[in-house]
């Protein structure tokens, strides 16, 4: 589960772009496509889940912490919790 703080409300497929651009940038084609990443949720607070292989959870941090802005909007991503399935993220969320 993650946390997006910004000046304005963000449109979730811009978010998602700016994750997948920000996980290719670090980590290539290959390294893309191993995370096995996906947007479950994301509400109008900020909040979403994303969901990856338990592999690349690091990894997948990492690149939430590299985004810094979207189409110009400052951000902060903040990760709140990690959880081992999406039930169990559920219940956080």
């Amino acid at each position: 589960m993650f946390e997006v703080m910004s000046e304005i409300e963000l449109d979730k497929y811009k978010l998602l772009n700016a994750i997948w651009d920000s996980v290719h940038s670090l980590y290539g084609d290959i390294g893309t496509s191993e995370s096995k990443l996906w947007l479950i949720k994301y509400d109008k607070n900020g909040r979403g889940v994303l969901r990856c292989t338990h592999r690349k959870v690091e990894a997948i941090r990492a690149a939430l912490a590299c985004i810094h802005s979207v189409n110009g909007v400052q951000i902060a991503i903040t990760v709140i919790d990690i959880s081992g399935t999406i039930k169990g993220a559920a219940r956080i969320a």
